[in-house]
């Protein structure tokens, strides 16, 4: 239960996570990937197969079939924005008690181009909400924010990370 939002350079996520339908802890749902990638994720607790599968992708030309996601045998939705542009939607379905996928859910995996209406996107159970605030002109930290407020399975605080963090002025001797 997340909310997952980019727009201009800037992810933001919501804080909840959750277990049988309790918040059990708050934490950030975003991580920069050793490819310089920032990856929002949602769905699994436990997304660490699809971190693997991903971490080390710089070119989306090179990012994962529709076997190697179903391979993960995790419910999984997320965003990855590439440093040198290009932000994805990645998808693994869902998955019965044992990990398999539900016949019929085959739709739900893959990847595609996540931005291709207004430059922004969003995922998660609150992504609706998110990407209405993003028409009206909010900010990727702003819809998340107006996710939470409306969405009973997002939770503030806000994180935000920037796809080019800032770099350390030189001194100039």
């Amino acid at each position: 239960m997340t909310v997952i939002a980019y727009r201009a350079g800037i992810m933001a996520c919501d804080s909840c996570w959750s277990s049988y339908g309790t918040q059990t802890v708050s934490a950030i749902k975003i991580i920069r990937l050793s490819s310089g990638a920032l990856l929002g994720s949602a769905g699994d607790n436990d997304a660490r197969a699809m971190y693997e599968l991903l971490d080390k992708i710089k070119d989306p030309k090179r990012l994962p079939s529709r076997a190697e996601l179903a391979a993960t045998r995790i419910d999984y939705q997320g965003l990855i924005a590439f440093p040198k542009g290009g932000v994805y939607v990645v998808s693994t379905g869902r998955h019965d008690d044992a990990g398999y996928q539900p016949e019929g859910s085959e739709d739900d995996y893959g990847i595609w181009p996540a931005t291709t209406m207004g430059g922004y996107a969003a995922v998660g159970s609150g992504a609706e909400i998110a990407l209405g605030a993003m028409d009206a002109g909010a900010t990727a930290k702003e819809a998340v924010v107006i996710a939470c407020r409306r969405n009973r399975y997002c939770a503030l605080p806000v994180h935000v990370v920037k796809l080019h963090p800032a770099q350390p002025k030189k001194k100039i001797k």
